[in-house]
């Protein structure tokens, strides 16, 4: 078995590469995969092993590269393949943390800050706790197949090479960048209405019994309202989630049609 697939690389070593290059690309771009505790041999590793599953399925398929020049507008045609289909998804996660950040913000976290071990950063602390739920979802909607699907059919659609923008393409992308600010939008505004009604009752508080300390009070009261409120939320937030990972299995789609 070792012998035969030595035979297969030793003939066919260019298609090999092409198809590692694009699962190397992917494991390298995608934010699951781009986390500091993934280690760079394992991401090198799986790569090597999807690579050698799907490269006997397309000898003969499509062409390789015939000089290095070639060679070089192949693999830039992959990376903005992966590139384009990262990015959707990179602006989905946008829109959850600038949500999460402008949420901790009305509830009195806007100062905290914790350790992102996924970006290796520094987040809101609301930030991190939905990226966790968005990233626990990815899997429970099993989106990862759809990820894995895109990439075998890719191959087959979009032969190592041949990905180009197409007329109407970059308005499509423009046009989803929206989501960024619609995602955090959502996952805004019913805290915000609720901290606003908050605000209004302490002002009217504060008016009618001057000798409450509306200020002193109003901490501690946001806080633990607003974690209230946001709990509640969560119940809400999966179905929210759905919605956009639906977009982001659309988009595949229509990346594969391009």
């Amino acid at each position: 078995m070792s012998e035969n697939l030595l035979i297969l690389l030793e003939k066919d070593f260019l298609l090999f590469f092409l198809i590692f290059l694009r699962i190397l690309f992917l494991f390298f771009l995608f934010p699951f995969f781009t986390a500091n505790f993934f280690p760079t041999k394992i991401k090198i590793l799986m790569a090597l092993i999807f690579a050698l599953v799907l490269t006997p399925l397309f000898i003969g398929k499509f062409r390789t590269p015939s000089s290095f020049l070639e060679l070089f507008f192949f693999i830039l045609s992959d990376f903005f393949l992966i590139f384009t289909m990262v990015l959707f998804f990179r602006i989905l996660v946008g829109g959850l943390q600038l949500g999460g950040e402008l949420v901790g913000i009305q509830m009195g976290f806007g100062i905290s800050q914790t350790f992102d071990p996924l970006g290796g950063v520094s987040m809101p602390i609301l930030s991190q706790f939905l990226y966790l739920i968005f990233l626990l979802l990815f899997f429970t909607f099993n989106i990862h197949h759809y990820l894995i699907y895109f990439l075998v059919k890719s191959f087959y659609v979009i032969p190592p090479g041949t990905f180009i923008f197409k007329k109407g393409f970059f308005e499509i992308l423009i046009k989803k960048s929206g989501l960024l600010f619609e995602i955090a939008l959502k996952i805004l505004a019913p805290l915000l209405v609720f901290m606003l009604l908050i605000n209004i009752v302490l002002a009217v508080i504060g008016r009618l019994i001057p000798q409450i300390n509306v200020l002193f009070v109003s901490f501690p009261l946001t806080l633990g309202l607003g974690l209230l409120f946001f709990g509640i939320m969560l119940f809400f937030i999966p179905k929210l989630f759905k919605i956009y990972f639906e977009d982001f299995s659309k988009f595949l789609a229509i990346l594969l049609k391009v």
